[in-house]
């Protein structure tokens, strides 16, 4: 596609491919896989294959933050991606090998633990060419990737289950290791973006600016109270990082689509309904994607974060709400709402991700890698809960109940609890490139939040000093904050009041850092 950097495509050609085969593995063993005896007892191997796929992502994920310098080293090497798909092309036959002896229990559970793990290093590996992309081409991205796999996992593969031997879908599935090194051979090329990110170009490291209010510099959120019934809680969010709270959105998420992710098997499913429910909840997913993101027109942190309550929010609780009615339908409803949540969710991730590295001047890599390590923990909790009430609790009509108001209560609270569309602005304290200018900038507003809540201001309060630091008049603090004149006044007279100044020169001064003089 033209205006794509050199290799970028043959790149993303590369991922597909692999992932697709990685998902495979975990699709087919939860298609295939039933009961097995070990040591002569009924286990389900079903559960345990599911669980080792979602241990071997957060493994595969971590690794590459434990042993990033490392990590960075090895994706150059064409000896070392020669030893990894020669090992996945081992790791795909010793998965077959396992569907026609299913009583080896711990090979499925290495089988699908090594191929979950290839599959997050792989893909952490190729996101770095998110350094070559605006947002209108990641999106095109974003777009390509999720369709393609869903089509290749869901659509041809599943129908293949059901209607050719499993010897075609094992040699296809080695097809899709071997085209996705050929692919990475193309994307490697000298002077392709691929190399040029792991070679030229230099990225800051991600730094996390502590929690301004930690030491009281800033005025509570909205409804936190300083004392009464909440303030150990409050003094525990006033403590915590701010990208914390973006990490538990993200996990509590992650939990939530993890344990949903496990109540089908409790349904019984025919291919036709699995393979339309996913591929319908995809292609609902990818067009919201692309039109609530604008095509990738000025997309930026918050907007991203306004479409993330707005639409993945109230897609999930219906889904899970719709438990208690889908029993007699396949579960289809809450099916499709389901994967098109799960879907939409880990697009929206993908290019948040995508901003923020552009915006802190960071690696992709390590960016990605942390957002969906973060994900994955929380799915590997949720599949841990849900594979436990499938195996404990009858699901009916109360069990649903219960299980879409707990899935409610605990996204509203982690959703609208955490004033995470404020601190989308500037990216959960994560330290962004600046120049002078900029720390300059950033200094004088935290001088502000400092003064602000040490003179026990409003919110409002505090954003018109904000805009007198910035020596804003009333009429463009009224232009701005879209109030009149008089209440901007009013807002004045109150600031002058408790700060004890009696001029805007005096309050500037008041604000202004040490630094600012020289």
């Amino acid at each position: 596609m033209s205006g794509a950097p050199d290799g970028y495509w043959w790149a993303v050609a590369s991922l597909v491919a692999l992932i697709s085969a990685t998902m495979l593995m975990h699709e087919s063993a939860s298609w295939v896989l039933d009961l097995a005896s070990l040591w002569g007892a009924p286990v389900n191997i079903r559960a345990y294959s599911c669980d080792a796929h979602s241990l071997g992502l957060v493994f595969g994920y971590a690794i590459t933050q434990v042993c990033g310098s490392r990590f960075a080293r090895l994706v150059r090497e064409g000896l070392f991606w020669t030893l990894f798909f020669i090992a996945m092309l081992v790791d795909v036959l010793a998965f077959y090998w396992c569907l026609f002896a299913p009583s080896a229990v711990f090979v499925v559970v290495a089988v699908q633990f090594v191929g979950a793990a290839a599959g997050a290093w792989f893909f952490v590996a190729i996101s770095q060419i998110a350094w070559a992309a605006d947002t209108r081409l990641f999106v095109t991205t974003v777009v390509a990737v999720v369709g393609l796999t869903t089509l290749i996992v869901q659509g041809l593969f599943s129908m293949l289950e059901a209607t050719a031997p499993l010897l075609v879908s094992e040699l296809l599935h080695l097809g899709l290791v071997i085209v996705a090194a050929l692919c990475l051979v193309r994307a490697m090329a000298p002077r392709s973006c691929f190399m040029s990110a792991y070679g030229e170009v230099v990225f800051a490291p991600i730094q996390s600016r502590g929690n301004p209010k930690a030491a009281g510099s800033m005025p509570p959120d909205d409804g936190e109270a300083p004392s009464g019934g909440g303030a150990l809680t409050v003094a525990l969010r006033r403590r915590l990082p701010l990208c914390t709270r973006l990490f538990v959105i993200v996990g509590a998420y992650g939990a939530v689509f993890g344990f949903l992710h496990v109540i089908p098997l409790a349904l019984p499913l025919g291919v036709v309904s699995r393979v339309s429910s996913f591929i319908a909840g995809a292609l609902i997913a990818l067009a919201l994607f692309a039109l609530t993101l604008r095509g990738g027109k000025g997309v930026d942190v918050s907007l991203i974060w306004n479409r993330f309550y707005r639409f993945v929010f109230p897609v999930v609780c219906v889904a899970a709400l719709l438990g208690p009615l889908t029993n007699d339908t396949e579960f289809l409803p809450a099916l499709v709402m389901q994967a098109c949540a799960l879907y939409y969710f880990d697009a929206l991730l993908a290019m948040a991700c995508s901003v923020i590295a552009r915006a802190i001047d960071a690696a992709p890599s390590q960016v990605f890698a942390r957002a969906f390590l973060i994900r994955s923990i929380g799915f590997l909790f949720g599949n841990l809960i849900g594979s436990t009430v499938y195996e404990h609790v009858v699901l009916d009509t109360a069990a649903f109940s219960i299980i879409g108001t707990a899935v409610f209560v605990l996204l509203v609270a982690v959703t609208f609890n955490m004033n995470s569309e404020r601190y989308a602005k500037t990216v959960w304290g994560l330290l962004p490139r600046e120049d002078p200018r900029g720390r300059y900038e950033r200094a004088r507003e935290e001088r502000c939040d400092a003064l602000a809540a040490q003179c026990g201001l409003t919110d409002r309060e505090a954003e018109v000093l904000r805009l007198l630091a910035q020596n804003k008049r009333p009429r463009e603090i009224s232009d701005l904050l879209v109030v009149s004149v008089a209440t901007v006044r009013s807002h004045v007279h109150a600031i002058y009041t408790k700060t004890g100044v009696h001029s805007s020169g005096e309050l500037v001064k008041l604000v202004e850092c040490p630094q600012d003089k020289s």
